[in-house]
């Protein structure tokens, strides 16, 4: 089962990596538009290993707290973002386009997590764009493994809470093999 989520996991992220430093995370800071030209294909996904303990919560536009325990059973695509970020703004079509493919999957929990702390802000650009992710903030310090100098940043959980892919950079969310990755990931058993 274990080389079955690695391989899922090599497939659904071997696509393109763009970031933003989370060094200069300042809305017109000049060097956030700087990294939309480093584009490199990623050459392989690795896998983080059991993390099914992971401890971190995340609050929605109404307060409520999701804590990641609370998603066992679960496949959960999490995508960490900012409205100042290039890349972020630019694969968020994408993500919204698969999410909607995809809401009919009940075992599958998309959180488009702002990193900013500004989670109202957040909201006006989600409505702007007609965007229906749904929309959290970090609600408690984060484990490691979920921890990034840059953005965007997508972690992919398997139902057991391991994660099976981490993606910093820019992703091309259309992707067929990505779509079914997590559909075939909803159909494994936990262990």
């Amino acid at each position: 089962m274990k080389t079955k989520q690695m391989i899922l996991g090599i497939s659904m992220l071997a696509l393109f990596a763009v970031g933003c430093s989370s060094a200069t995370n300042k809305e017109g800071s000049a060097d956030s538009t700087a990294q939309v030209d480093k584009t490199e294909e990623v050459q392989e996904a690795k896998m983080v290993g059991k993390q099914n303990d992971l401890k971190a919560s995340f609050t929605n536009i109404n307060g409520e707290t999701v804590a990641l325990s609370d998603l066992k059973g679960k496949v959960v695509v999490m995508n960490f973002w900012a409205t100042w970020c290039p890349p972020c703004i630019a694969e968020m079509p994408s993500l919204q386009k698969l999410h909607e493919e995809l809401k009919s999957e009940k075992d599958i929990v998309f959180m488009a997590i702002e990193v900013d702390q500004d989670i109202d802000k957040a909201a006006k650009f989600m409505a702007k764009n007609k965007y229906t992710l749904p929309l959290y903030t970090v609600g408690s310090e984060l484990p490691e493994e979920l921890m990034s100098n840059s953005i965007p940043m997508t972690v992919i959980l398997a139902k057991n809470g391991d994660i099976i892919g981490k993606q910093v950079g820019m992703m091309d969310f259309k992707s067929e093999k990505l779509k079914q990755g997590l559909i075939d990931l909803t159909k494994e058993n936990e262990r």
